[in-house]
């Protein structure tokens, strides 16, 4: 692909769709992990109103153990995230010395080795692109944690709160990457909650 810009939506596109049935499970295991904490909740909340200390751990170790529960299970529930590490880790090698991008521009971005620098407010560049990209992954954990816990919510916003800080100085070109995998996210859980409620 001559264009940097289309070669960059291509893979991106490209790994959406061959990680796609990885994904699936992933968010099946996570959300029967969830189903398991609500079944327990009722039971679990009672024991740490009632009991404490040492007595509330022995209680609770019990209760896990008849229902055949461990607490560490609960890391199933952030098996989605932890999936895309390895794929951010990876884009994140290969785009940030691309020199393929370097000067290459694409519609909007300028030049895709650098910071994407669209706005200018009294003489400070403001990159637009890791913005963007922090509302589309707000938007798109608002619409997957719908009807979830708290923390569920928090663990995802505090994650693109730090995609924001590690990317905001980040060439466009990796960034333009990234917002493209939170955009097909986005559609997979609109899609995924239409498939579930429809």
């Amino acid at each position: 692909i001559p264009s940097a810009g289309y070669a960059i939506v291509f893979v991106s596109i490209a790994v959406q769709l061959l990680a796609l049935a990885m994904y699936r499970r992933a968010d099946e295991i996570s959300d029967e992990e969830r189903a398991k904490q609500q079944s327990l909740s009722k039971w679990t909340d009672h024991i740490k109103k009632t009991f404490k200390g040492d007595e509330q751990l022995m209680v609770l170790s019990e209760c896990y153990r008849q229902n055949n529960y461990q607490p560490w299970y609960s890391l199933k529930g952030m098996l989605p995230l932890m999936l895309q590490i390895p794929f951010f880790i990876a884009a994140y090698h290969f785009l940030s010395d691309c020199q393929a991008l370097e000067g290459a521009s694409f519609y909007f971005l300028k030049d895709m080795g650098q910071p994407d620098a669209m706005i200018s407010v009294f003489g400070i560049s403001i990159n637009v692109m890791p913005i963007l990209m922090t509302v589309i992954n707000i938007v798109s954990g608002i619409i997957y944690t719908r009807g979830l816990k708290l923390k569920d919510k928090l663990q995802l916003f505090i994650t693109a709160g730090v995609f924001l800080v590690l990317l905001y100085n980040s060439p466009s070109g990796l960034v333009f990457y990234w917002t493209l995998n939170n955009i097909f996210s986005l559609l997979k859980n609109i899609f995924m909650k239409l498939v579930k409620h429809p």
